[in-house]
């Protein structure tokens, strides 16, 4: 394998991820405006756009790995700094910056579903308190009294003072 194919699959997950982004900002508006059937839909397409990911990420790594296999005959990880040690030095810097570009990219995904995660525990604590005020408790409907014991009136005792 060569590294161009390395380089090619490290740009296209930079791309991928940055497209997948942008699905997660259209999620949080679509989860905003409440819009159900289409976040579904946003939801299927992403899906398919993470396994994209995923089948991008898998070739990423067997290239690597044949890359390594040639240069040294340890068994070793597929990873950036890894790579680094084997790749002629004109390669380094272009590398570190796809992989800054990923990272980048990674994270501020990483926050968009951190905020999706919020918005829909948030609406979902709203359902439920509006279910709790349509359907109250049933206990609470009957009132008894705290010691169990009913209340009697004294007899004799009347509100007003007969003698006076």
């Amino acid at each position: 394998m060569s590294i161009k194919a390395i380089f090619e699959s490290m740009a296209l997950l930079v791309q991928q991820h940055k497209e997948l982004n942008a699905m997660s900002a259209q999620k949080t508006e679509l989860i905003k405006a409440n819009q159900t059937k289409e976040l579904s839909q946003l939801l299927k397409k992403e899906s398919k756009h993470i396994r994209t990911i995923e089948q991008t990420e898998k070739s990423r790594q067997e290239a690597t790995m044949a890359y390594l296999k040639d240069k040294t005959e340890e068994e070793t990880e597929g990873t950036v700094s890894v790579l680094l040690k084997y790749l002629p030095e004109d390669y380094h810097d272009p590398l570190l910056k796809l992989q800054e570009a990923l990272l980048n990219e990674m994270g501020s995904l990483r926050e968009k579903e951190a905020l999706n995660r919020t918005l829909v525990e948030d609406s979902l604590q709203f359902v439920q308190m509006t279910l709790d005020m349509i359907q109250p408790d049933p206990e609470a409907i009957h009132y008894n009294h705290p010691e169990g014991k009913e209340t009697t009136k004294r007899e004799g005792f009347s509100m007003f003072d007969s003698k006076a």
